[in-house]
């Protein structure tokens, strides 16, 4: 992944550097903590924002391999799950209601590290009003001292089923009021929209961790150190439920800070399921290893 950048004037190298001082520590992974110039704070900031959208992501994919309809018709017929549920997910897995809608709690309790090589703890609580499958249901999440890899997650958080032509399904996620806080990290803010639909899949009825979804949409992410960026996916992402990571895609950002300004791309590579990536930023190019 590639990342290229632009030079900061002596003034706002200084500004910036007096900022940093009286600001609160943060660690090396903090956009600005070990870079004096745009185009470092930029890359730092968006690999955050690509983190933190792969995080809220997360939820979604947990929703699809816990809830999808057979496994979601499996609970309601035994109540409860185990840690074999989904695809390995080490979370007990309790519904709560007879008929829609009906909640499911997914706990990942003091934390665990599922098949996908995700360390989870907390609780995710969902609220179906129908099927997932179902064009016009909804999915709420609820978060309760939720981490991912040890980053907490929190935040209003909605799935619809926005399928129009149903051998086309699509799905709708919205994050608004979202935050995450990042171990020795400053917390960041987070929002976004973004449409997954269903690309490919095997023939076999409920296996879910065949789906392979074709991602949309942008998000935005700012820090309380006047930091903010906004990304829009440019050429579609693909997310195979069966990989921890997105596959191929990129994404166009721009990173401001006060007056200075920064644009640049994310890319995700060439199909190959791995957590690297490249910034670009002009001529200068960065890689990146995402959690």
């Amino acid at each position: 992944m590639k990342t290229s950048f632009k030079i900061l004037s002596g003034s706002i190298l200084l500004a910036s550097a007096i900022t940093f001082i009286t600001a609160c520590k943060k660690d090396s992974s903090s956009s600005g903590s070990t870079t004096t110039d745009n185009n470092g704070a930029a890359s730092n900031m968006s690999a955050k924002g690509a983190a933190s959208d792969n995080a809220y992501d997360d939820v979604f994919n947990l929703a699809v391999q816990t809830g999808y309809d057979k496994n979601l018709d499996n609970l309601m017929q035994k109540r409860s799950g185990g840690a074999t549920l989904g695809y390995g997910f080490c979370a007990n897995v309790t519904v709560s209601g007879s008929s829609f809608p009906i909640t499911l709690k997914v706990d990942f309790g003091a934390g665990c590290t599922s098949n996908d090589g995700i360390q989870r703890s907390g609780s995710i609580t969902y609220t179906f009003t129908g099927k997932l499958s179902t064009a016009g249901t909804t999915v709420s999440a609820q978060f309760d001292n939720y981490t991912v890899n040890g980053d907490t997650l929190s935040g209003t958080y909605s799935i619809s089923n926005t399928t129009t032509n149903i051998l086309s399904p699509t799905f709708t996620t919205t994050v608004t009021d979202g935050h995450i806080g990042y171990q020795n990290d400053t917390a960041y803010s987070f929002s976004g929209t973004k449409t997954a639909a269903v690309s490919s899949s095997t023939n076999t009825p409920g296996d879910v961790t065949s789906l392979i979804f074709t991602v949309t949409g942008n998000y935005s992410i700012s820090n309380s150190f006047g930091e903010s960026l906004t990304a829009n996916v440019t050429t579609p992402l693909i997310k195979k439920v069966a990989c921890a990571h997105i596959d191929t895609g990129v994404i166009a950002f721009t990173y401001t800070k006060g007056t200075a300004s920064v644009s640049g791309t994310l890319d995700y590579g060439n199909g190959t399921c791995d957590a690297n990536a490249v910034i670009t930023i002009g001529s200068f190019t960065k890689n990146i290893t995402l959690p």
